[in-house]
């Protein structure tokens, strides 16, 4: 696309010059999870049936978490909602679970309890928290969905409390960066996360 212009200043014709009129993109935050197929399939995975005891990186997470008895927690890219209620059975007075997915949020509010948990649709990218707001955040395989990371860490670190804790896993790069084509044969089906495509 282009635009013209045609004369000069003072309004004197001039020779036609075409320059590139400015592209205006908007960047949609990743939100895969509220496909049906994505969706049906994710729910049959053993951290989305058997909660945190079917994530592999439970153990080590659960081994960096502070004692969250009387804090106020925020879980970003809380999904089905398993840590808000592990946080609010131990002790959490209050838990606010963040998701993009709708789907998402619905199995969460569903699983209970309403007292204690507050779930909330949230693009990360956009996030805004109110200061000293929380004591600790945690997120669980959520930032690597996130475009601008680093803004989001600001805004995570503002809203902590003095002393307070941010605990978070990513997903290793190769499982959303491996050129697909190289792959070859060793691709077992969609059941192996470096075969999935990349969302665009």
């Amino acid at each position: 696309m282009f635009s013209e212009g045609r004369s000069k200043p003072g309004g004197k014709p001039g020779r036609l010059v075409r320059v590139p009129a400015k592209r205006i993109e908007t960047v949609m935050a990743q939100n895969i999870y509220d496909r049906e197929d994505f969706f049906a399939g994710y729910s049959q995975l053993g951290r989305s049936v058997e909660g945190l005891d079917g994530a592999a990186e439970w153990p080590a997470l659960r081994a960096m978490l502070p004692d969250v008895s009387g804090s106020r927690v925020a879980d970003l890219g809380c999904g089905f909602g398993w840590f808000c209620r592990w946080a609010h059975e131990h002790g959490a007075v209050h838990v606010l679970g963040l998701d993009l997915s709708e789907k998402m949020l619905a199995r969460a509010r569903a699983a209970g309890p309403d007292a204690g948990i507050t779930y909330e649709t949230a693009d990360l990218d956009q996030l805004s928290l109110r200061q000293a707001s929380f004591d600790f955040v945690y997120s669980s395989l959520a930032l690597h969905y996130v475009e601008d990371v680093m803004r989001l860490f600001r805004t995570v670190h503002q809203a902590l409390a003095p002393g307070g804790h941010f605990v978070f896993s990513t997903e290793h790069p190769i499982f959303h960066g491996a050129d697909q084509s190289r792959l070859g044969n060793r691709c077992r089906g969609p059941q192996d996360m470096a075969c999935r495509p990349v969302p665009g």
